[in-house]
């Protein structure tokens, strides 16, 4: 293990202290380290939960209800899915720049590499042109399990696949200053000293220099501190223990996305929830919800930190570093930066892929498809196409642009089985109500029956985009969400009662 740790990467990066306040004023930092910053952006909600469950220090629970979605997930009966695979998929999300990320000098993500599989029965291989990422699907054609392995090659040529240089996200010939907040902009003399002014620095004695090497472990770390704090490099460093229960609020502004998102047809999208409040005191104790809510709900997992911060919240969500990570993103230009302008629409909009995508999204985002993938050939004299395939060659002359598609698991756009119920807890614990004891629930809330009472709610875009917000931070996603409704509901109980 020890060895391990000594021979994996490192990067480097140097911070300016001021010694007097004790706190971390800005870093000087390459492309190594902001390339990284940068991927943040591009992770899935479900793989944070994930790797930051992973580390060694748990004292923090990172995304406010969305580590009880994600755990709630994995304890949900296998039986309660549609196919193996949607639960597979949900559990382990990826971005469409997954495969980008890999070329980080430090991966964050040690998700491993997409494999893919196609029927071995080549008959179906070379009529239906599908392929899978998990061995458990079944060809749609003669039912058999798609278990072949097979290397495909991306055959969907990216606008910046040319572009010289080694960085992922940004150029290796820019160095750049990373403010406490994490806000990032290119390195110039000016920009260090508007930085000082900005800070209040009048004495650049109390100013000291001082240089950090930063693992994969030192790199999460960063990522977990981010979304708690507003100064994660002060808190990496070690000027400031963090404290272990209350957590720095990062509130940003009012929220009111929703009234410049729109979504055709938006009263198809509505979803009914029956929630149970407490008469007394009005509190949301838990919801029963089917499976369109349910399938919803988990989509969160899927949606990267950057649709969120940015398409779904504008750069208002409750996440101050991750905000400033989109703006710099917007702020900064093509070329002398950033490496393209494809690259930067990945960084701003790394929606999650097709597969994802639940047809109970609710959110105006739109899921990128898979890129067609081509079978790896090489061309013979008689200018046919050859593979290996299971031992055997094959020859075809089929058109090579035409592609793979992906073979999806989903039935009617839909993960869960139709007719199933399940129990939400404010913060986000699912669970199915076949598991549930009634007596148990009224044990765990100590309410008295006759203090109980049951209404009806409905979701759409405002409740749901309120839900997701709330859900980064709160352990009151349900209440957050559905405040308004909840606030007439007792109105109504006080004038009633």
């Amino acid at each position: 293990m020890a060895e391990t740790m000594a021979n994996e990467p490192k990067i480097s990066i140097k911070v300016i202290v001021d010694k007097e306040k004790n706190r971390v004023l800005y870093a000087e930092a390459d492309y190594t380290f902001v390339d990284i910053l940068f991927s943040f952006m591009t992770l899935p909600m479900g793989a944070i939960v994930r790797l930051l469950g992973e580390q060694a220090d748990k004292k923090f629970e990172a995304l406010g209800s969305l580590n009880n979605l994600y755990y709630s997930l994995v304890d949900l009966p296998e039986c309660y899915f549609i196919t193996e695979e949607c639960r597979l998929m949900l559990l382990n999300p990826r971005s469409p720049s997954y495969d980008r990320s890999t070329e980080l000098k430090l991966k964050t993500d040690d998700t491993a590499p997409t494999k893919y599989f196609v029927c071995k029965d080549y008959t179906c291989t070379f009529s239906l042109f599908k392929f899978s990422t998990c061995n458990t699907s079944r060809c749609s054609k003669c039912g058999k399990f798609m278990d072949q392995e097979i290397h495909f090659k991306n055959i969907t040529h990216s606008a910046d696949a040319d572009c010289v240089g080694c960085g992922v996200f940004v150029s290796d010939i820019t160095t750049f200053i990373v403010t406490d907040d994490l806000r990032v902009m290119p390195h110039t003399p000016g920009c260090c000293i508007q930085s000082l002014i900005d800070l209040g620095v009048t004495d650049t004695s109390h100013l000291e220099e001082r240089t950090v090497e930063l693992g994969r472990e030192q790199i999460l770390n960063l990522l977990r501190l981010s979304l708690q704090f507003s100064s994660p490099l002060t808190h990496l460093v070690g000027l400031k223990t963090p404290p272990s229960q209350v957590l720095e609020s990062c509130e940003q502004g009012k929220f009111d996305q929703y009234t410049s998102l729109k979504k055709e047809d938006s009263e198809s999208s509505k979803m009914v929830l029956q929630v149970s409040l407490q008469k007394s005191t009005g509190k949301l104790l838990f919801a029963e919800a089917e499976e369109d809510f349910v399938d919803f709900v988990f989509g969160f997992l899927a949606i990267s930190i950057g649709t969120a911060v940015g398409t779904l919240m504008n750069g208002n969500s409750p996440l101050l570093c991750m905000d400033n990570i989109y703006r710099s993103i917007s702020d900064m230009s093509i070329e002398t930066c950033l490496k393209s302008q494809d690259v930067k629409d990945i960084l701003l909009k790394p929606h999650f892929g097709q597969p994802y995508s639940s047809k109970n999204q609710i959110f105006p985002i739109n899921g990128t498809i898979f890129p067609k993938m081509g079978l790896s050939f090489y061309e013979s004299d008689d200018n046919c196409y050859r593979m290996w395939y299971d031992n055997y060659i094959f020859t075809y002359k089929d058109d090579i642009d035409r592609g793979y598609t992906f073979n999806d698991p989903r039935i009617g756009g839909e993960f869960f089985k139709r007719s199933k119920m399940f129990m939400v807890t404010d913060d986000l614990l699912i669970t199915s109500s076949l598991s549930i004891s009634t007596m148990d629930i009224l044990i765990k809330w100590k309410v008295p029956l006759k203090d109980i009472e049951r209404h009806t709610v409905t979701i759409g875009l405002e409740e749901g985009l309120k839900m997701l917000k709330a859900s980064l931070k709160s352990k009151s996603t349900l209440t957050k969400g559905l405040e308004n409704q909840l606030k007439n509901l007792n109105q109504t109980v006080d004038v009633g009662s």
